[in-house]
C-alpha cells in the first residue's frame, strides 16, 4: 500500500510539473526523452556524468542538483519500484557514469544496501537483489537487459549519512573526474526497453455507485475546531459511530480497523474526501462535502 501510495504521489508531481509535456515538447523537437519516468527529484545538467540520491533526505534534493557536475539529484523511498524508476532513468541517458548515495538511509527500507547489492551481486532468475535486506527487493518491471546496463554503466560512490554540501560535492567532483576517464558508452539500441513495460491504458471515469449501496452505511465528514470530524451511521440514518484527528490517514485506518467499510468504491469515495478535508484544514479552505474545495 505505501508503494502504491508513493507511485502516486510521485505521478501527481511529474502531472503539476508539467512532466508528460515537457517529455512530449522533447520529443517533438527530436530531443531526448529525459528523465523518461517521473519521480522525486530535480534535474541538473543533463550533459553531465553524475547522479546523486538523497536516500530519504528530501531537502538535499534542491541544493544537490544544482552542484556543478550533477545531472539529476533524487530521493529513493523503496528497494522496488523505487530503484525500477532510478535504473530506469539511468540507463536512459548514457552519459551518467556515477551515482553518489548520500542523505539519510531508511532503517526501514534499507535502500542504500539494495542499490549496492544490485550493483555487486545482480540479481535471481525472479529478479531479486542478491543479498538485498529490504522489504521485498523484486525488480519485476525491468528487463535483464536494463539491469545488465545499469551494472556497467554505473559506479556506486558512498557518502550514506552525510548531507554536508561540500562533502558531497567533493564526492560529485570526485566521480566526474573518474567518468571522465572511462570510454564512451553507446547509445542503447532500439530495441532495448528504455522504460518499463507499458499499461494497459484505460479511461478515467464510471459509474459511481450510490452511497446507500454499501449495507454498513454511511459517513459524513465536516471540519471542527481544527480536526476532521467523520461519523458514521447506519442505513436507517442511526449515529453509529465517531472519529476525529487532524489526520484523513489515521481516520481512515480506524474505519478499516472497525470494519466499517463494505465496499471499495465506498472506501475510495471516503478516502478521497477525507483528503479533501486535511488539505482544507491544513491550507485554511472551506470544505464541505461532495463539493470542490473553497476560500
Amino acid at each position: 500500500m505505501a508503494v502504491r501510495l508513493f507511485a502516486r504521489l510521485y505521478r501527481t508531481r511529474d502531472l503539476l510539473v508539467a512532466g508528460p509535456l515537457r517529455r512530449r515538447w522533447q520529443r517533438r523537437g527530436d530531443l531526448p526523452a529525459w528523465p523518461v519516468v517521473a519521480g522525486d527529484y530535480r534535474v541538473g545538467d543533463t550533459a553531465a556524468s553524475v547522479a546523486v540520491c538523497t536516500l530519504s533526505s528530501r531537502d538535499l534534493i534542491e541544493p544537490v542538483a544544482r552542484l556543478p557536475g550533477v545531472a539529476i539529484a533524487g530521493r529513493l523511498v523503496t528497494v522496488n519500484l523505487g530503484i525500477e524508476d532510478l535504473v530506469t532513468n539511468l540507463v536512459a541517458n548514457p552519459r551518467i557514469r556515477a551515482l553518489v548515495l548520500c542523505g539519510k538511509d531508511s532503517p526501514v527500507f534499507h535502500t542504500a544496501q539494495a542499490v549496492r547489492a544490485l550493483v555487486e551481486h545482480g540479481v535471481t532468475a525472479e529478479h531479486r537483489i542478491i543479498g538485498a535486506r529490504g522489504h521485498w527487493p523484486v525488480l519485476a518491471n525491468l528487463s535483464a537487459t536494463q539491469i545488465a546496463r545499469f551494472r556497467e554503466q554505473i559506479a556506486v560512490i558512498e557518502a550514506i549519512g552525510t548531507s554536508d554540501l561540500a562533502l558531497i560535492a567533493r564526492q560529485v567532483d570526485a566521480a566526474a573526474a573518474r567518468a571522465a576517464t572511462l570510454p564512451a558508452l553507446a547509445a542503447r539500441a532500439a530495441t532495448e526497453p528504455s522504460s518499463p513495460p507499458a499499461c494497459k491504458q484505460i479511461a478515467a471515469g464510471g459509474k459511481r455507485e450510490p452511497v446507500g449501496y454499501d449495507p454498513r452505511g454511511f459517513f459524513i465528514v465536516t471540519l471542527d475546531a481544527g480536526e476532521i470530524v467523520c461519523r458514521h451511521y447506519t442505513l436507517d440514518h442511526v449515529a453509529a459511530h465517531e472519529v476525529r484527528s487532524r489526520s484523513a490517514e489515521r481516520i481512515w485506518l480506524a474505519l478499516l480497523r472497525e470494519d466499517l467499510i463494505a465496499k471499495l468504491s465506498h472506501a475510495a469515495y471516503l478516502g478521497a474526501e477525507l483528503a479533501k478535508a486535511e488539505s482544507a484544514l491544513r491550507l485554511g479552505l472551506r470544505y464541505e462535502q461532495d463539493k470542490p474545495l473553497g476560500r
